[in-house]
Formats: structure tokens, C-alpha cells, sequence
């Protein structure tokens, strides 16, 4: 990614040094100009008329380094910015394009640090990072050149004698910022990842009364990022009054040195003058030494960690002449084992299913059984080997993900809402949609005469993940986002617990009226709902212990009948 967008930018690079160049020579004949006009003045017959031009000429600089300072900041500033700019858009999309298995081993907030912490150290490598490798080369070599030939080499060695030490400090304190910068910044990140969570959960915390804890636990991380913050700064108050002291002592070197040559006239007070000048401009480009090393450290390292996502690969693999489908008219599991990518254990044995057009399919059993498991593979969020699942009898591993999840409307068990009107959310995956659309399909997972008691209706702001509604409203309305999409498949991942049972039960009735010819797959633990389904499996222990309709499997007095029966005394009770 680095060398592509050099290969673009490298004019504009060379274009920027060239111009910090410049802006780095004019400010160094800023204290050339004040020598003159100083020695023109400091005679018997003060040179008024010279010192006048000197002036004229130090605002010529001025005017020249203000255009070439815009200049280099356009160039070597806005290529940084272009490249965290296009990193970013580079990034996002290749996290999109990772298969879920990959979002199970990074928590969403590493991956916000990757976006935000990391491209800000690449950023400052190509950005300040360059201005400061110049400066650090250029404007030292130079200023030193500008000092010996005001005042010669030997004034010049003894005044420098302690400015090596600056490029030092700035380098050994550079690490510990560096180390005490990131514990403030995961500090931070602890602290927003905490109080996100409680924003969030705010319903839960009020209700089991736990405020004064998490009131506790947000004190001690607030006090853990001032700590971190605190230590950050202390380290600047010692370095920078440091760096200053030493800088310092090449002006005590000066005057006691310089100050003799003055008076023995061996040079002037223009060029002492000068030369003090060059003493203060020469501190920078010393300390940008340690700087330049600490920032390409730190872009380095972020660089490798966003590169190792970009490198990665998912392992949902992408057939290369991918089979279409017009229309899913079967899906055939056969023989299926399953273990998660990078785990041991089976969480699917054996699975044999068959889910044909336009029945209504229920997959039913015990907690952690692998129910959501078969149906994330049937969704090609999870890989799966070759000869397992097939749908209208072409392997799945032919067919393109994108074929797949068009075809097939999936509504998981979390439900998620962007903080967004609630009829963005329901037409959410739509460019192009019609209203009265988003309130039939509202109407039909009975959702709509909540929403039109919203305070905005179908405008009302659900807030944060849906803060501002119930469990069962929430449901409701991913429900109606499914069912927007015109696919061929729906499956339901258990996405109506927190509805009642007999809103359950009207919804899915009126599903099974209003659609037919297409095929749908309920994962529910209320069986009752599944009394009309075409056929139903039941798993337990990541195994199809048994298979039928409703009353065929209350006849065989196995797992499902006990589970039905055990609901129907909870009913009662």
C-alpha cells in the first residue's frame, strides 16, 4: 500500500521538500539582514538608508516563506492526510470483507485503534515525520554553515559543545512519551469502551440498582487515564525546561567566548548578534533528531499492525467463475461436521437436513446445541469444507457470497438498530424504497402501531443500538428490515424471545400467510409456534437426535415431546 501510493505522490513530496527547503534557507538570512542593519547602525555615521533596506528585505522573506510554508503544509501535510484518507477507505473494506470468524478474535475496539490511534502514527510519519527528517538534516547542516561563516569555526565548536546533548535528551525522553502516550491513549479507550457500555446497559444498571458500582468502576478508570495523563506530562515538564537549560549553556559558551571577540573587534556586533540568532534556530532541528526516530518507530509499527488485517485472509473463500442463481429452490446438508475455524471441539455431528421452496422449517432444541451454528454456515457466514452443503445441488463453496446473502434474509439473535429513524432502519439495506412498503412490512411483524405511537412515528430517532426501545420493538423491527429484502430464504435465529407468546405466534402466522412461496427457517425455543411448520429438527448436543412434524415428534415421546410439555405446564403455572 506504501509503495502504491508513493509511486502517485512522490511529486508532491519532492515538491514539499523542496519548498521546506527554501522556507528553511530564507529564515536563515532573516539574522544576516539584522547584522547588517545593526553594523549599519553601530558606526559614528549610522547607515539609516541601509538599515531601511534590510527591513524592506526581511519582509520580502517573510512574504517568501509565508507562500512556500503554505506550499510545503499543501504538499507533504495533505499527502499524510491523503494516505490516512485512502488507508482508511482500504481498510474498512477489506474488514467488511472478512468472514465472521475473524470479528470472533478482534474486539470492535482494537479495531477502532486501528482506525484511529494507528493511522494517526502513519499519518505523523508522512506527514511531520518528513518535515522533521529535513529539518533535522538540512536545517542543522546549514545553520551550522550560517554560523561559522558569521563569526568562524572556532566561536562555532565551542558554542555547539552542548547541543549534541539535546538530540539525546530528545531521544531518551521521546521513548518514555512514547510508552506514556499509549498507556494514556488505552487508558482513554478503557475509559469511552466503559462508559459506552454503560450508556448502552443504562436500562439494566438502573434496574438491579448497581449506579454506585459502576459509578465506583468509572472513578477508578477515570482516575487511571489522569494518572497515565498526569505521568505524560510530567515527563514534558522535565524534558522540555532540559532541553532549554542546555540550549542555555551554548549561550553562556557565546557571550563568554563571543563577548571578547566584540570588544577586541575580531567581529562584529552584528555577527554576534547573529550568531546568537542561529544558536536559538539550531536547538529544533537537534531536537527533531530524537523525534524523527520515535515517530518512524511508532508509524513502523502501526504500519505492520494494520498491515497484518489488510494480509489477512478470509476463510470464507471466493469461488473464481462462481455459479449464479436465479432462485433458491433447495438446500441439502449432508453428512455436515463442524468446528469452529482454530478450535478443537465439534459443534456440529453428523447434520443431515433438507430445506425445500417454500416450506416452513423449524430447528428447535437444547442451549448451545449448534442452532445458530447451522444456519450462519446455510448464510455462508462461516467457511465450510467442500460436499456438505449444497443449495438447488451446486456445492455452496461455488456459489459467491454475495449470491448467497442476497438470496437469503438472515435475522440474527442480537438485534442491532443504528441510531438512525426507525424507517432508516426497517429500509436500512434499500436505496430506493417506497413507505407504504416499511409500514406493510411493519404491520406484518406487528410492529406498526408502536411506531405510530412514537412521538415521530416512522421519524422517530431509536437512539444508540435502539436505547429508547423495548427488547420486543427492537425485534420487531429487524424483523421488518428482513422482510424488506426481497429474498428467497428468511431465517429467524431465535429473534423474537423477547416478544410474548402470542404476538409470536400472530407473527408468524401472518409471515406464513403473507409469503407463501417463499421458504422460511424459525429457530425458536416456543414450540408451540412451530405446530403448522413443514418439518421441524431437533438438536441436542450438536447432533439431529430427532426430525418430523409437530405431532409426529410428540408421538415419539423423545426430547421435543418433553420440551413441549414442559412449556405447557410452564403456561399454566
Amino acid at each position: 500500500m506504501i509503495k502504491e501510493f508513493l509511486k502517485k505522490r512522490w511529486p508532491f513530496y519532492l515538491a514539499g521538500i523542496l519548498t521546506l527547503i527554501v522556507v528553511d534557507t530564507l529564515q536563515l538570512f532573516v539574522p544576516k539582514f539584522i547584522s547588517r542593519a545593526v553594523d549599519g547602525l553601530n558606526v559614528e555615521t549610522p547607515d539609516v538608508s541601509l538599515a531601511k533596506l534590510m527591513a524592506l528585505g526581511i519582509i520580502g522573506i517573510a512574504v517568501g516563506m509565508f507562500i512556500t510554508r503554505f506550499l510545503w503544509r499543501i504538499f507533504i501535510i495533505g499527502s499524510a492526510r491523503k494516505f490516512t484518507y485512502e488507508a482508511r477507505k482500504v481498510l474498512y473494506d477489506k474488514i467488511l470483507s472478512l468472514d465472521m470468524s475473524f470479528f470472533d478474535k478482534h474486539r470492535s475496539g482494537d479495531l477502532m485503534a486501528h482506525f484511529t490511534n494507528d493511522m494517526n502514527n502513519i499519518e505523523r510519519m508522512f506527514g511531520p515525520g518528513i518535515v522533521m527528517m529535513v529539518d533535522a538534516i538540512f536545517m542543522s547542516s546549514i545553520t551550522l554553515f550560517f554560523m561559522a561563516t558569521s563569526v568562524g569555526w572556532h566561536l562555532t565548536l565551542i558554542a555547539i559543545i552542548p547541543l549534541p546533548i539535546i538530540a539525546f535528551i530528545s531521544l531518551t525522553f521521546g521513548k518514555f512519551i512514547y510508552r506514556r502516550s499509549r498507556k494514556v491513549q488505552d487508558t482513554f479507550s478503557d475509559l469511552s469502551g466503559f462508559t459506552e457500555e454503560a450508556v448502552d446497559g443504562i436500562r439494566v444498571v438502573k434496574t438491579f440498582s448497581i449506579l454506585p458500582k459502576f459509578q465506583e468502576i468509572f472513578s477508578n478508570r477515570a482516575f487511571n487515564n489522569f494518572s497515565a495523563t498526569i505521568s505524560l506530562i510530567k515527563v514534558w515538564g522535565i524534558m522540555w525546561p532540559l532541553i532549554h537549560f542546555v540550549s542555555s549553556l551554548s549561550y553562556f559558551l557565546t557571550i563568554v567566548y563571543g563577548g571578547p571577540m566584540v570588544v577586541n573587534s575580531k567581529i562584529t556586533l552584528g555577527e554576534f548578534f547573529a550568531f546568537n540568532n542561529y544558536i536559538g534556530m539550531i536547538v529544533w532541528p537537534l531536537t527533531a533528531f530524537g523525534w524523527v526516530i520515535n515517530i518512524l518507530q511508532n508509524g513502523r509499527a502501526s504500519y505492520s499492525r494494520i498491515k497484518k488485517i489488510l494480509d489477512t485472509q478470509s476463510t470464507v473463500k471466493e469461488p473464481s467463475k462462481p455459479v449464479k442463481i436465479d432462485k433458491i429452490k433447495s438446500i441439502i446438508i449432508k453428512k455436515l461436521d463442524y468446528s469452529y475455524p482454530n478450535a478443537n471441539r465439534l459443534v456440529l455431528k453428523s447434520i443431515d437436513m433438507i430445506i425445500e421452496e417454500g416450506q416452513l422449517v423449524g430447528i428447535v432444541g437444547t442451549v448451545g446445541s449448534g442452532k445458530s451454528t447451522i444456519v450462519k454456515i446455510i448464510s455462508k457466514l462461516y467457511p465450510v469444507e467442500r460436499g456438505h452443503v449444497f443449495i438447488n445441488g451446486v456445492d455452496i463453496n461455488d456459489i459467491s457470497s454475495e449470491t448467497v446473502r442476497t438470496k437469503i434474509s438472515y435475522v440474527p439473535q442480537e438485534t442491532f438498530l443504528f441510531s438512525t429513524s426507525v424507517k432508516n432502519n426497517i429500509s436500512f439495506a434499500l436505496d430506493n424504497f417506497d413507505e407504504w412498503k416499511v409500514k406493510e412490512f411493519a404491520m406484518m411483524s406487528a410492529v406498526h402501531k408502536d411506531i405510530e405511537n412514537f412521538p415521530k412515528g416512522y421519524d422517530t430517532i431509536v437512539g444508540e443500538r435502539g436505547v429508547t426501545l423495548s427488547g420486543g420493538q427492537k425485534q420487531r423491527i429487524t424483523i421488518a428490515r428482513a422482510l424488506m429484502r426481497d429474498a428467497d430464504v428468511y431465517i429467524f435465529d431465535d429473534c423474537l424471545s423477547a416478544v410474548d407468546p402470542e404476538t409470536e405466534e400472530q407473527i408468524i402466522k401472518s409471515l406464513r400467510k403473507s409469503m407463501q412461496n417463499k421458504t422460511m427457517v424459525i429457530i425458536t425455543h416456543r414450540l408451540k409456534v412451530l405446530q403448522d411448520a413443514d418439518m421441524i429438527y431437533v438438536f441436542d448436543d450438536g447432533e439431529i437426535v430427532e426430525r418430523g412434524k409437530h405431532n409426529e415428534l410428540l408421538q415419539n415421546e423423545g426430547l421435543y415431546a418433553r420440551m413441549f410439555r414442559k412449556q405447557l405446564i410452564e403456561e399454566e403455572l
